[in-house]
């Protein structure tokens, strides 16, 4: 199980379990990092459910094409983020 308010995206990931439901054989996971930088490996739909936004007062899953976008994004290369001004998104947890 999964421990945390306040997540980052870390990268894209193949590694077929995810930490938070036990689902195995995934197709999309991604690696997400807590507060006191534990790395855990996800799916996307239990990714959309704990990188949550707010939005008009109210928290809302992140679609599940954000997630991949933004797990590519984490992976890119150094060169590509300094060149595109990129930073890590960081959302709490609901």
């Amino acid at each position: 199980m999964i421990s945390g308010s306040k997540f980052k995206m870390v990268g894209s990931s193949d590694y077929p379990l995810c930490d938070c439901c036990g689902k195995t054989n995934l197709t999309r996971a991604v690696i997400v990092e807590n507060e006191h930088a534990e790395e855990f490996n996800i799916g996307v739909i239990c990714a959309s459910k704990v990188l949550r936004q707010v939005y008009q007062g109210k928290k809302l899953p992140v679609s599940q094409g954000a997630i991949i976008s933004m797990g590519k994004e984490a992976r890119a290369s150094s060169a590509w983020k300094i060149r595109n001004g990129y930073s890590s998104p960081s959302l709490a947890a609901a």
